[in-house]
């Protein structure tokens, strides 16, 4: 059995998994439980959705992975090594892996290389401006950021580092960690700058069959396999593109939505779609450790008790 470790209200990234009869037995379990447990079942361990921990959550969550790990469990993201956005995009920059840089809003300086934008340092919500030209543009951008309720300390500005695969259609490529394997994702393509969902048709066939060579290929998994060390991230997707002929890593997701193949237009992308759905679940099969014997019983008792027992049953807050 497989244990997903998940932030309350993100479920259904996993749920049509877990459905599959494809599938190894998956169990999704929120942090809020974890942190109340008393006892776990012996399983394989994904932690995931690390980017939408609190910072006391992070260090509880980390607790109960040592513990685990301790116990000889499989277990994979540790929770308090894991980089999230700002700072993996600091270390892949520093690495040489990307020609782009990021910066907190405290940290602008002269070397910032323009055009520029702004996103939040954490949840999943996309670009919090259009791209922007000149230090005065940025300033503007983050005052009005702020006055509509976004603190500072949660913003961060990163060099666009994008080029459209042709005139006016830009792809995002997506690959996959699942324990030690690398595997390519179908591409998404978008007349938008920030790809974050494919608009159906403006690839063309040409496009489609190459996003199935990649899938068929998987030329990239060396050059990603240092990104997702670099990253200490053992589950989770890497979005990435090309700029001047240079792989460039935008984030990487701990907990990315999975679906089977739909219905498309292009023959070649529902083949790349079917590949997508079979590698993933091929490689999710083989973190599987078929633990079993008695529960694991946590060392600290009911973690919960590090907040105030009159907030022993509140839930964490969904976040986006």
């Amino acid at each position: 059995m497989i244990r997903f470790l998940l932030t309350r209200g993100h479920h259904y990234t996993l749920e049509q998994v877990r459905k599959s009869r494809q599938a190894p037995h998956i169990g999704l379990m929120n942090y809020d439980t974890l942190i109340r447990a008393r006892w776990l079942r012996r399983a394989t361990y994904v932690f995931a959705d690390i980017d939408r921990l609190s910072f006391w959550d992070l260090e509880l969550a980390s607790r109960v992975y040592l513990q685990l790990k301790n116990a000889g469990l499989s277990v994979w993201n540790n929770p308090v090594k894991v980089k999230t956005r700002y700072p993996l995009l600091r270390a892949l920059h520093t690495a040489g892996l990307n020609d782009f840089n990021a910066y907190r809003v405290d940290e602008i300086n002269s070397a910032m290389r323009f055009p520029v934008f702004l996103r939040k340092l954490h949840g999943h919500d996309g670009a919090l401006s259009d791209l922007l030209h000149t230090q005065e543009d940025v300033e503007k951008a983050i005052e009005v950021t702020i006055t509509a309720g976004i603190p500072a300390q949660n913003l961060v500005v990163i060099e666009f580092a994008g080029e459209p695969v042709r005139p006016g259609v830009y792809r995002k490529l997506s690959a996959f960690r699942i324990g030690g394997s690398v595997v390519q994702l179908s591409c998404m393509h978008n007349t938008l700058w920030l790809v974050k969902l494919g608009k159906i048709g403006i690839a063309g066939e040409e496009l489609y069959r190459d996003g199935l060579n990649l899938v068929q290929t998987n030329p990239f998994a060396e050059h990603l396999q240092k990104v997702f060390e670099l990253a200490c991230i053992d589950y989770g997707r890497a979005d990435f593109g090309f700029y001047q002929g240079r792989l460039q890593v935008y984030e990487i997701n701990t907990n990315p939505h999975i679906n089977p193949p739909s219905a498309h237009p292009s023959a070649s992308y529902v083949e790349t779609m079917r590949l997508d759905w079979e590698n993933f679940l091929r490689e999710l099969s083989a973190l599987d450790s078929n633990a079993g014997g008695w529960p694991i019983r946590l060392d600290e008792g009911n973690l919960q008790r590090h907040r105030s027992w009159r907030n022993l049953f509140d839930r964490s807050r969904a976040v986006p």
